[in-house]
């Protein structure tokens, strides 16, 4: 999830036969900043584009695009979160880049620029385009590892992000597959709160007030049915179990207080995380879109 968006940050630095990134602050890092603040200042997208090499995944699906030669009502890209990144990203003392300052503006600043080349390039094919920021290391806030970051913290860092985003001409969703403040999240700028609701859905419904409020200002939910983290639960599954899981979870939205017109007009469902993490085959992929579709439909 780093190396893929750290194209073009100045300091970095990947052993792809360790599978290792780090930032690295030797001679070279000075210039390297200064190049990357003049394409910022700039507002210089092309400097922040994701090649092939760093996300082959993503050229392919935008070179299949081109070949379409339509435009599609929506499309859906993908960022990952400045959290994610900056505490999963350390110098070469092993201190996560977060921590110093200045590279914690490199992140946001970068991180940015990287959604909004994205935005750009799907908007060319899309009357809509969402944007989702990926920030799994949410749900560990608050742990003594991570004690230093307040919630303001958190609050500037996914909006500066987001920022980029809306400004650019996307919706935005922030996914977080784990358990987390939910309701810290409703005081951002987001469009769109996707969570795992086959583990977590309760979860998120302790946040009844904060919850009816974001949808109150026109927010979605997006309920991650289909279980993608447990291939044995998928595949023991059915379109009526997955629909049935959803309308309980919905009751206990309902319970609390939230309308249930409301909330049934404001739901994406969509898989509880991604896809390509290497604990499901190409065929048991397949199979979570193939239920998402049918459960959707139901």
């Amino acid at each position: 999830m780093i190396p893929q968006y750290s194209e073009g940050f100045p300091g970095i630095k990947v052993n792809e036969q360790a599978k290792t990134i780090w930032v690295e602050s030797d001679a070279e890092l000075p210039n390297a900043l200064a190049t990357f603040y003049e394409d910022v200042l700039a507002e210089n997208l092309d400097a922040f584009a994701i090649s092939e090499e760093y996300a082959a995944g993503l050229q392919y699906f935008l070179q299949e695009l081109e070949t379409q030669q339509t435009t599609f009502p929506l499309l859906k890209g993908q960022v990952t979160g400045p959290f994610t990144f900056g505490l999963g990203l350390n110098d070469q003392e092993h201190k996560a880049a977060w921590f110093d300052a200045q590279y914690r503006d490199v992140v946001l600043k970068g991180l940015s620029m990287k959604a909004a080349w994205q935005v750009r390039e799907l908007k060319k094919y899309a009357q809509q385009v969402v944007l989702f920021l990926d920030e799994p290391i949410l749900s560990a806030l608050g742990t003594p590892a991570y004690m230093g970051i307040q919630d303001e913290d958190v609050l500037a860092g996914l909006n500066e992000v987001m920022h980029a985003a809306h400004t650019a001409g996307a919706l935005v969703g922030i996914h977080c597959c784990g358990n987390m403040d939910w309701g810290l999240l409703t005081k951002t700028a987001v469009d769109i709160l996707a969570f795992d609701a086959y583990f977590y859905g309760e979860k998120v419904a302790l946040y009844p007030q904060e919850i009816n409020a974001f949808l109150q200002r026109g927010g979605m939910l997006a309920f991650g049915i289909v279980p993608t983290g447990d291939a044995e639960k998928l595949r023991q599954e059915t379109p009526d179990r997955l629909k049935q899981k959803s309308e309980e979870l919905i009751q206990i939205f309902v319970q609390k207080g939230i309308a249930e017109a409301q909330i049934r007009g404001q739901i994406l469902f969509t898989p509880s995380c991604g896809m390509g993490s290497g604990s499901l085959s190409v065929d048991e992929s397949r199979l979570v879109l193939e239920l998402l579709s049918q459960v959707s439909t139901k």
